[in-house]
């Protein structure tokens, strides 16, 4: 993830080009591989396999490895000859940059210095952002917010990694008590906590785009299908959520998820808003954890 953050920050601030970053992009996609296309080429798992632990992460909110050591498909000398073939997401873009002389090693050192200042953040946090693991690098954004909800956020984006957009990453969030949204998908959980998910952008872009990638164009060709595949999105999170939680005895149900085709204002006395980019186009999570909201 922290490799199109980084990315973000260098476009930003003038230091590459949207035309860079696709250039870069092309080589990164070639040093970056999914674990199980790597695990299928060194004959460790057969597609079958693969596919059925694909299936499995839908379900369970485990990594690709993880999981495919407790089906018995790999041991875990396996899984750490996979991930070091796999590599690092940030050191292959880091690499990309510097094989396409966009800018020198010298050159990306400084650009990170810069972004580590701009952002007030310590070496560890630089560390756990280039390790590219999404538990590691959430909790740097969301520091200051309750367990449960970065536990949430970290579902959700992992989720859209498995099925979405594995270039999928975050910006800086930030807490409002008001939100005007031009369309919307939520669902909330009850019981032990109350949590109120919502995903909200451009309807026609952003949101269409993020939609197609979960349903497929076919299921999706109109502003109801992309906002009931939104919220079957959340709901498959906050199923994992809850599956979560329920194995440390605590208690959530799902309600019925909500679709908002028009526009209209979220209130409440704290909700996390927190940029998304899919398909590269920004969309808003937006989460209230156990206060009262109005739409």
């Amino acid at each position: 993830m922290f490799d199109r953050i980084f990315a973000d920050y260098l476009l930003k601030k003038n230091i590459l080009s949207q035309a860079d970053l696709n250039k870069i992009y092309t080589g990164q996609e070639k040093r970056y591989v999914r674990l199980g296309v790597i695990a299928i080429s060194e004959k460790f798992m057969t597609i079958e396999q693969v596919e059925e632990v694909n299936e499995l992460q839908a379900i369970y909110d485990k990594r690709f490895g993880d999981i495919a050591i407790s089906e018995g498909y790999l041991n875990e000398e396996q899984v750490s000859r996979l991930l070091v073939l796999q590599g690092n997401a940030f050191l292959a873009f880091m690499q990309a940059v510097i094989d396409l002389d966009l800018m020198s090693a010298e050159e990306f050192d400084n650009a990170l210095i810069s972004y580590q200042k701009d952002n007030n953040l310590t070496p560890m946090n630089m560390e756990e952002l280039k390790s590219c693991s999404i538990d590691r690098i959430m909790p740097i954004f969301l520091y200051d917010r309750p367990e449960l909800v970065q536990k949430l956020c970290g579902v959700m984006i992992r989720t859209i990694v498995r099925l979405l957009d594995n270039h999928v990453y975050v910006r800086k969030p930030k807490i409002v008590k008001s939100y005007d949204y031009s369309a919307l998908s939520l669902q909330e959980l009850t019981g032990d906590h109350r949590i109120a998910t919502a995903l909200t952008g451009d309807l026609d872009d952003g949101m269409m785009k993020a939609a197609i990638a979960f349903a497929g164009a076919d299921n999706v060709v109109c502003a109801e299908d992309c906002l009931d595949a939104l919220c079957e999105l959340i709901n498959c999170v906050n199923g994992l959520l809850a599956t979560e939680m329920s194995n440390r005895d605590v208690d959530m149900d799902m309600l019925a998820p909500v679709a908002k085709e028009e526009s209209g204002t979220m209130r409440s006395d704290s909700i996390l808003v927190m940029p998304v980019v899919i398909c590269e186009r920004e969309l808003n999570l937006l989460v209230v954890l156990d206060r009262d909201y109005t739409l």
